[in-house]
């Protein structure tokens, strides 16, 4: 792990202070989604503040060229993103609502400079923006748009009522011409489009179709197809148990393959590398078995076979090679980066396969851009870390057993000034999911609470107990049928390990997360009374109630054996609140008003089950947020309510 220089107390007014502010947190800048040039030469990726000022928010796109530190691409006054580069480099193409805040169009910016203009009439809500191998079409998938009529009767006349998930809008292929600005719908009828990819000869794109246009719909079975840029029906490729992601084509052996990121539900649920030929066939998984997770997959140019892999194993991500027919990994990322820190944005490769944009951070570097030859040295053309420059703790990878000896990996974070032999109050911070992860990056934003605690005087212990992707299939289905039991031991078993070693104080420990994060809060504080303060965001307190609130129902059947309907016992066992009269941990409850993830009312219920036992509790309601609090005036409140919080009851004994 790197290290920080040991902070001092000797500062000035000048210097900033120890302490991490809401405020600086919430309008901290990040990078994301880098695509470098075809001759990889220049770097294009977006730029965004963490905490949304306007109501439509703001976001910049900014670029590097050979590489020099990177300036604004466009103002930033709007939202722009998606930038993607002409086959020949000498375009940008990308999306924004420059002209209409509530809607967006695509936009093409010469290189060499010029101003952008708009490409044709077609406006709406864009994703998956694609140029043509050819460079004579852009693919987009676009939300279908109320009619003029349809939109004064919701506006003007308030007759707005809807049919809950059969009014949602589906996404349909649009083929833009690049040269004329018109516009062409490729799918009809009732599927939606997730994900597309172009075939070689610009004739067909490849698309990952569900029949529900809703967010449920990408835990379900979902097809594979074949369409015909000219026009015409899709052709099923394959079925997939759970809609995969991504979709690259790529040619093995004279045939053109189709790779996705897909998992076989239950039986494999680690995401990794499928594919299945592009005429049909059987499906193929070429990581069997492999202790990682992938989470972004591309083609790597200047080759006919070759996949380019962001894999997460444990608590680092890199960038990897993995021939599309099956075969070994080769790692890519610069050797100074493996094994350190993480790659958690890209990897784009140049038109020739020989130079690679990615985003790297680690627990005291905040992440930054960084253009380089491909398994050669890197440079970081971003800088945007630098007021958080030495300010941040040092952090270290530690394991322990859990009680029934499964080993447990996490993040430790370390309080600032930290003396050895002396004990801490120390966090435990669950992450959501629960298929996800815990990296050694900057866990600095309204969401991720390390630096801003450890700033503090914390101790900060970022978990990844089973169930957490990057351990391979056998790990994850560990939680399959055992919600919360094996989870909270290997939480408890962690904030135990760290009094252990002398670093966490045992009268002094709290817990937290959001998510999946406040369900386990929520959960593991009726098995135990060893926290003595809590933080709940956006959790679950009933299991049953929330799988017909919630809005991805279908996930509940990753770790169940069925629904709630037929399993009733078995969710009932699991929810907080049939054994909320065991706690006594003070609780802070955190939650989004217009959260569909997770429903306002799983917060409510525990909110008011602790306030009805007399256990200290606090709920804040946050209006017009969602699952994530996007808000900037929001976000700071949030992080002074942790603050506080944690404060009153772990900062004193």
């Amino acid at each position: 792990m790197t290290s920080v220089t040991p902070s001092t107390d000797a500062r000035t007014d000048a210097e900033p202070k120890p302490e991490l502010s809401p405020e600086e947190l919430a309008d901290r800048e990040r990078p994301q989604d880098p695509r470098i040039s075809p001759d990889g030469r220049a770097v294009a990726f977006t730029v965004a503040p963490f905490g949304k000022k306007e109501e439509h928010g703001q976001q910049a796109i900014w670029w590097s060229r050979d590489g020099q530190p990177a300036t604004k691409f466009t103002s930033g006054d709007h939202f722009d993103h998606s930038p993607r580069w002409s086959p020949d480099g000498a375009r940008l193409a990308f999306v924004s609502n420059r002209k209409d805040e509530e809607t967006s169009h695509l936009y093409l910016a010469p290189v060499d400079g010029g101003e952008a203009q708009r490409l044709g009439e077609l406006a709406g809500d864009f994703s998956d923006v694609l140029w043509s191998p050819d460079g004579s079409h852009l693919a987009v998938l676009r939300r279908d748009e109320d009619r003029e009529a349809e939109k004064k009767r919701k506006e003007k006349e308030k007759d707005d009522q809807f049919v809950y998930e059969e009014d949602a809008r589906r996404a349909r292929v649009w083929l833009v011409d690049v040269a004329s600005g018109k516009a062409r719908c490729l799918t009809h009828g009732d599927r939606h489009v997730w994900h597309i990819a172009w075939t070689p000869d610009s004739q067909r794109l490849v698309a990952v179709l569900t029949n529900e246009p809703v967010i449920n719909a990408l835990f379900s079975p979902a097809t594979l197809a074949v369409i015909p840029a000219s026009g015409g029906l899709a052709r099923r490729i394959a079925e997939f148990p759970v809609a995969p992601g991504t979709p690259v084509v790529r040619t093995v052996d004279d045939q053109l393959i189709v790779a996705v990121i897909a998992n076989d539900h239950r039986a494999d649920p680690s995401a990794s590398v499928w594919t299945v030929p592009l005429d049909g066939g059987e499906r193929r998984n070429l990581l069997p078995g492999y202790a990682g997770a992938v989470e972004s997959l591309g083609a790597i140019p200047g080759s006919e076979d070759q996949l380019g892999l962001l894999m997460v194993e444990g608590t680092h991500g890199g960038v990897y090679l993995l021939p599309a027919g099956g075969g070994e990994l080769a790692p890519l990322a610069p050797e100074r980066f493996r094994g350190k820190g993480t790659i958690n944005g890209g990897p784009s490769f140049s038109a020739d396969g020989r130079r690679m944009a990615f985003i790297w951070t680690d627990s005291v570097t905040p992440e930054e851009v960084f253009i380089g030859d491909v398994g050669g040295e890197s440079t970081a053309v971003t800088d945007l870390g630098k007021p958080f420059a030495n300010r941040l703790q040092r952090a270290e990878i530690v394991r322990w057993p859990s009680d029934d000896g499964v080993e447990i990996e996490g993040v430790l974070v370390y309080p600032r000034d930290y003396v050895a032999g002396q004990r801490y109050p120390l966090v435990v911070q669950i992450h959501g999911g629960p298929s996800w992860q815990w990296e050694d990056r900057a866990n600095l934003n309204w969401h991720d609470w390390a630096q801003m605690l450890a700033s503090r005087g914390y101790a900060v212990l970022l978990p990844n107990p089973r169930g957490s992707t990057g351990y391979g299939a056998a790990f994850e289905k560990l939680l399959q049928d055992d919600i919360g039991g094996g989870e909270s031991k290997d939480l408890i078993s962690g904030a135990r390990a760290m009094v252990e070693r002398g670093i966490a104080d045992a009268e002094r420990l709290g817990i937290a997360g959001w998510s999946w994060g406040g369900y386990l809060t929520a959960w593991t504080i009726t098995q135990t009374d060893i926290f003595k303060a809590a933080v709940m965001g956006a959790g679950l307190a009933n299991l049953i109630s929330d799988h017909g609130a919630g809005d991805i129902p279908a996930v509940n059947l990753l770790y169940y054996p069925g629904d709630p309907y037929e399993q009733f016992d078995h969710y009932a066992a699991r929810s907080p609140l049939k054994h909320v009269t065991k706690v006594k941990t003070p609780t802070l409850i955190l939650h989004g008003e217009n959260d569909a993830r997770v429903h306002i009312s799983q917060g409510q219920e525990y909110y008011r089950a602790l306030k009805t036992l007399g256990v200290p509790v606090r709920f804040v309601r946050y209006p017009r947020e969602g699952h994530g609090i996007g808000e900037r005036a929001h976000q700071i409140d949030l992080m002074n309510q942790i603050v506080d919080w944690f404060g009153r009851y772990l900062m004193t004994k």
